[in-house]
């Protein structure tokens, strides 16, 4: 499995823009969009701006606070998620907070072009900001809400020692690890059994074997049938049927690992 730079919110973050900014159907929309609006002038731009001014005050205003907005986002919506809290309320709590800096931003941007009244325009655009960050963070979490996505064989690979741990009536099918305080479930096709060890543990000594859910979750790689979406959050499914929820900390190595 890839090492990826997943392991804090920043990390994550980072990650995530990193992949995104390498869309160049990506850059196309949002400067398509910044294009776009800049033509039709909204909030008083349309009178005050001559076409050319118009469009790149636009295109520069949609650019900066899209990465703005996505960035900070993201980061809340990970952190809100850590306490289980549901994807689309998550979503809103990330777009809320998003929504100050960017209002702040758009604010500052105005006073330097126009000369507007700081704080004024800072109250008058946030309700406005919020709205908007919420339909777009919306609009990326249900673009990756596809349907399930069949998982490919894993290549064969020797197992870890970490598997001499397991009670020899269980075999050496490993299927899945669960963080329980002190101690780690772990489940075979025989049974399962509580290991004293932490589930970050656990799994640097598994390494490829397979691969960190969510902070209580650990899954065999060979046990994965599918990746889907549910109600927003993406899970893996098992070959048994069951569905196992993916942190969003940790969505981008599940998605490198089951490639």
């Amino acid at each position: 499995m890839r090492k990826v730079a997943n392991d804090t919110v920043l990390g994550e973050t980072i990650a995530e823009t990193l992949i995104l900014a390498r869309s160049g159907r990506f850059w196309l929309g949002l400067l398509g969009t910044g294009f776009v609006v800049g033509l039709t002038g909204p909030f008083g731009t349309y009178d005050a701006l001559a076409i050319p001014l118009r469009t790149a005050y636009w295109v520069f205003a949609v650019t900066t606070t899209f990465w703005l907005g996505y960035l900070v986002c993201f980061a809340v919506t990970t952190v809100a998620e850590r306490y289980g809290t549901h994807a689309i309320v998550s979503v809103g709590i990330g777009s809320f907070v998003a929504g100050i800096p960017v209002a702040v931003w758009l604010a500052g941007f105005h006073t330097v072009v126009f000369e507007t009244p700081f704080w004024a325009d800072v109250k008058g655009l946030l309700p406005y900001v919020i709205v908007i960050c919420f339909a777009v963070a919306v609009l990326f979490e249900a673009a990756q809400t596809g349907g399930i996505a069949p998982v490919p064989a894993a290549a064969p690979r020797p197992d870890p020692a970490w598997l001499d741990q397991l009670p020899h009536h269980l075999g050496r099918e490993l299927l899945l690890l669960h963080a329980q305080d002190h101690y780690i479930r772990a489940e075979t096709p025989l049974g399962e059994t509580l290991i004293r060890a932490t589930l970050q543990e656990a799994t640097d000594d598994l390494g490829a074997y397979g691969i960190r859910l969510h902070r209580s979750w650990w899954v065999a790689r060979d046990a994965v049938k599918a990746l889907r979406y549910r109600n927003g959050t993406p899970c893996v499914v098992l070959k048994d049927g069951r569905e196992l929820p993916v942190g969003r900390k940790y969505r981008r190595s599940v998605k490198d690992a089951l490639r």
